[in-house]
């Protein structure tokens, strides 16, 4: 019997895990390991006072996760980013859940502002200390009256795990997904120092999105990335290679 390959998946580690994309891969004909390439930290512990009819804006799954113990209130309009997050949001307890899909802010920016939302009132943004996009920074170039709660911090491990080096060298690893900018360049800017060009000769990347990808050497690896951010998208494209390909 043919031994299954791997297919590692490298996201944030916080104090919940998302599931929903191991779930989805699990269906497939590999073995799916989640491994840390960035480690989560919350850095923010008063209580966050909003008030009826203020909007909340997030744009991650741990800051949904954040927000839910710094406010007892679940009234509020929240506006999230992917199907995880609003999926957590309503296990969390709140009530008025506005998904939007993709994996930058930019997609926020522009329903907010395209739409017309706040109707003068005023948008509290949960998330990170450190942000790709500075969302609550356009959101206030465009006259809004935004407060920012910087919660949790994000930081890049300095090394793979033995484990996962282990498996590359092998040969045992099919494909490598990434699900953040700052996760591609972190995982970029480790494996310079362990493997080199052979080792990846077999590998497919499959990232969220092009903001991702564009963060490994488009030389080095095979990258797959949809053309809007799209967390199927990385089932169906391995799906769609192994059938042409094979496993």
């Amino acid at each position: 019997m043919k031994k299954k390959k791997h297919i590692i998946i490298f996201r944030a580690s916080g104090p919940l895990k998302n599931t929903l994309l191991t779930k989805e891969l699990e269906k497939l004909n590999y073995k799916i390991i989640n491994l840390p390439i960035l480690n989560i930290k919350k850095i923010y512990n008063k209580e966050i006072k909003i008030k009826a009819n203020d909007i909340v804006v997030t744009t991650s799954f741990n800051s949904i996760f954040y927000l839910s113990t710094l406010t007892e209130n679940r009234k509020f309009f929240l506006y999230t980013l992917g199907k995880a997050a609003s999926i957590l949001a309503k296990k969390l307890g709140f009530k008025n859940i506005i998904e939007c899909s993709g994996d930058s802010g930019n997609i926020l920016l522009h329903f907010i502002s395209k739409n017309k939302i706040t109707d003068g009132r005023n948008i509290i943004y949960v998330g990170a200390k450190e942000i790709s996009f500075n969302l609550p920074k356009k959101l206030s170039c465009l006259g809004y009256n935004v407060k920012r709660y910087k919660v949790y911090n994000s930081e890049a491990i300095k090394e793979f795990s033995s484990n996962f080096v282990r498996l590359v060298k092998n040969k045992n690893v099919a494909w490598i997904v990434l699900l953040s900018s700052k996760g591609a360049k972190t995982f970029h800017a480790n494996a310079k120092n362990v493997f080199n060009k052979e080792d990846f000769s077999n590998i497919s990347f499959a990232c969220m999105s092009s903001n991702v990808a564009k963060n490994l050497d488009q030389k080095y690896f095979k990258i797959f990335y949809p053309k809007k951010p799209n967390i199927n998208f990385i089932k169906k494209i391995i799906l769609k290679y192994e059938k042409k390909y094979g496993t």
